[in-house]
């Protein structure tokens, strides 16, 4: 499955998941340590993350602009709200060194469950919360975001 809008489509930030499906299919990401690791300078890196879900209203919006989100569940199941056909303004508030913003809450967007072995590629510039739960119920996530430079 893709999903995207046809406009913001940029075939060659698909061109990418190969590289991420290929470090997932040659690793064994129940051994990858939590936090940033597998960094190759600005295209591409590894960050791996555990924690319980929560409420998703509890999370703001955020955005990038240097690199596409790579979202793989090793286990758990989580919700990611994610909106397409928005072009956010990055300004002042925007941090270079993590390279996200926080925006307002897209007035519509897509709430997308992810379950073990699920992944979604969010595109540079579309607005996106994470980590929240199914169904008001908790559960704990184990997950890998590959983050895919320009």
């Amino acid at each position: 499955m893709l999903y995207a809008n046809l406009e913001e489509f940029n075939k060659n930030d698909y061109l990418k998941l190969d590289k991420a499906r290929n470090f997932l299919k040659n690793v064994d990401v129940n051994k990858i340590p939590l936090g940033k690791s597998n960094i190759e300078g600005d295209d591409f890196y590894c960050q791996t993350l555990e924690y319980m879900t929560e409420d998703i209203e509890q999370f703001q919006f955020e955005v990038h602009k240097k690199r596409l989100d790579f979202h793989y569940i090793v286990d758990g199941q989580e919700e990611i709200d994610v909106a397409t056909g928005i072009t956010p303004n990055f300004n002042d508030n925007y941090n270079l060194e993590r390279d996200i913003m926080y925006v307002k809450k897209p007035l519509h967007y897509n709430k997308i469950i992810l379950n073990k072995g699920d992944f979604l590629l969010i595109g540079m510039h579309e607005p996106h919360r994470t980590n929240g739960m199914v169904n008001g119920t908790a559960n704990k996530v184990r997950k890998i975001v590959l983050k895919l430079g320009q």
